[in-house]
């Protein structure tokens, strides 16, 4: 069985790239069905649209950047009603990283 993150794109006002939200995660089984689980409700963008992408989960939780992707803190994961960027844990999770 495949396992893969199901995340979104968050464009930052005055940032270049976006940041990706990990929102869900998704199964695919040996017989190729695939099963979805959303986390969270994916936000529309500013045309109304939901584009959401699915990166093959290699079992790194922390600093998740998908493949082709700049590095640095560009993941999110919404983790018991809180969330990290970059995969820091450090200082107050409500403190706002940026």
């Amino acid at each position: 069985m495949k396992k893969f993150n199901v995340v979104q794109a968050k464009e930052i006002p005055g940032r270049e790239k976006p940041i990706w939200l990990r929102i869900g995660k998704a199964f695919e089984k040996d017989d190729g069905k695939l099963r979805i689980k959303l986390e969270v409700l994916p936000l529309p963008n500013k045309e109304g649209d939901i584009w959401l992408s699915m990166f093959e989960d290699t079992g790194d939780r922390d600093g998740f950047t998908p493949s082709g992707m700049d590095s640095g803190p560009s993941y999110s994961s919404v983790k018991n009603g809180t969330s990290t960027l970059g995969g820091s844990s450090d200082g107050d999770p409500d403190e706002i990283p940026f």
